[in-house]
């Protein structure tokens, strides 16, 4: 085997055990972004939370929407808590446009986009792609401002 095929095969053995480790012990990467669920709420902020989402990485903002049509309850994946830079307030009116997935009978979404009081923040790109992928010197969500 040449030098450059045993470099690849070493790289794949590691790469397979790390992904092997891992469903071992019962750890599992975070759901992805799916253009293919996305979904449009609006509805009224119940909650605010600041939970860790990744493993090392910081703390997330979470809100507890309730859709105002259906009276349905989502858990919303915002941002890392650095990035996003508004005040939001229990009781305001949002609207979410992001990526829906069900875990253990709770419901989910990835944002997107956020628009609250005339103003739209993009949080990830059409791809899903967070906007603070570059870390913190990128900061601040890529703020569109009123009547967007």
């Amino acid at each position: 085997m040449n030098p450059r095929s045993l470099f690849i095969f070493l790289v794949w053995v590691a790469s397979a055990g790390f992904f092997l480790a891992g469903q071992e012990t019962g750890e599992q990467a975070g759901p992805f972004y799916n253009v293919d669920t996305e979904k449009q709420v609006e509805g009224t902020i119940r909650e605010l939370l600041f939970e860790p989402r990744y493993e090392d990485r910081a703390s997330f903002l979470i809100l507890i929407l309730e859709e105002k049509k259906s009276g349905e309850v989502y858990r919303v994946e915002i941002s890392p808590v650095w990035f996003f830079d508004r005040d939001l307030h229990i009781g305001e009116s949002v609207k979410i446009v992001g990526s829906l997935y069900d875990k253990e009978g709770t419901r989910y979404i990835i944002a997107r986009r956020l628009q609250s009081a005339g103003e739209t923040f993009l949080l990830r790109d059409s791809r899903g792609f967070p906007s603070w992928r570059g870390g913190k010197m990128k900061r601040a969500g890529q703020h569109k401002g009123r009547g967007i």
